[in-house]
């Protein structure tokens, strides 16, 4: 059984901050996310993708 986990991107439009979180309904690629913390930029949806987790198999 392999666990499927969704991650929002979200990046700063004038620095490098950068930070992933879990996908939220109405998420979507450059919707605009507030204010970013390092210098007040604006912080936008720069991607979404699936983190698939393989289970480990015993030996």
């Amino acid at each position: 059984q392999q666990t499927v986990k969704i991650v929002t991107v979200i990046k700063c439009m004038t620095c490098d901050y950068t930070v992933d979180r879990d996908f939220k309904e109405g998420d979507f690629v450059l919707k605009i996310e507030g204010k970013c913390p390092k210098d007040n930029g604006t912080l936008y949806i720069a991607g979404i993708y699936a983190d698939v987790k393989q289970p480990q198999k015993k030996q």
